[in-house]
């Protein structure tokens, strides 16, 4: 079985020229292969990046006519199980089309594509992995361990003191915990009353954000392939107060997300 944790892997970017040149580095640095996507024809970061990093091998993703959702899609189809962004200007709606495009992923066989809103600056401190419900991701581990050890930093590893603690995809969290190891990653432990708020109060390079199956719908009316509505789900609304919140970048995994039936709940929350 191939190593969980790698130490630089290939990237898809979208709208790399809206990154600031700290950013572009830091995700320079991360990339084997960095595959560029573009929501407009006029930009080419191209030779921004040789200029960063002349040994990097970047190559056209071509143009996304839609936004996120089918960026994390055309990702996945290009082997990329990282999307890296610059932080949305309409943080709901980024949120809401990211979630069904990691829907539409694992509709698709893809068992995982996290993305990754890097901010103007990088912030210093350790790797936050959460869960405020006790459900995690062995994805979103592996992430946090894999992006600490590229920083240098340690990992938090944020809990709820209350409610059962179950993972998704345990085995690839467990086998990212033997490589980190391996690696001389260090991840600290620590159960509090309220991960979310502990996170959004600390001082934190990255917070790691897992999103599992989500509740919504789609509509009969709608033309087909339209993004579902989503309901209000601790998950997503755990990511939508780390972007508007949170200092440091931000990692969203959607770990195998499925829409789940919302017949015999309330109306879906509108999008914004």
């Amino acid at each position: 079985m191939r190593e969980v944790i790698e130490t630089t892997r290939p990237i898809a970017v979208l709208d790399a020229h809206r990154l600031t040149d700290r950013a572009a580095a830091r995700l320079a640095d991360a990339a084997s292969v960095l595959v560029l996507l573009s929501r407009d024809a006029l930009f080419d970061a191209t030779e921004r990046f040789q200029e960063i990093a002349p040994e990097l091998e970047i190559v056209d993703g071509g143009l996304v006519r839609g936004e996120v959702r089918e960026a994390i899609v055309r990702a996945a189809e290009l082997d990329c199980v990282l999307l890296a962004v610059p932080p949305p200007p309409r943080r709901r709606r980024f949120l809401h089309l990211a979630v069904n495009g990691a829907i539409d992923a694992a509709d698709a066989g893809h068992p995982t594509v996290a993305v990754l809103v890097m901010r103007d600056h990088e912030v210093a401190g350790d790797v936050a992995v959460f869960s405020n419900t006790g459900e995690a991701s062995g994805y979103g581990l592996a992430f946090a361990l894999e992006i600490a050890m590229r920083r240098g930093v340690d990992v938090a590893r944020i809990l709820p003191k209350k409610g059962l603690y179950v993972r998704r995809t345990a085995e690839v969290g467990h086998k990212a915990d033997v490589e980190a190891g391996q690696r001389g990653v260090k991840v600290r432990y620590r159960k509090v009353a309220n991960p979310l708020e502990t996170v959004l109060r600390g001082q934190y390079t990255l917070a790691v954000h897992s999103v599992l199956d989500v509740i919504g719908r789609r509509s009969t009316r709608a033309e087909p392939g339209a993004p579902a509505r989503l309901q209000r789900d601790a998950n997503v609304d755990a990511v939508l107060w780390l972007l508007r919140f949170f200092r440091g970048d931000v990692l969203l995994v959607g770990d195998a997300v499925r829409l789940r039936s919302s017949a015999g709940t309330r109306a879906a929350e509108p999008v914004d």
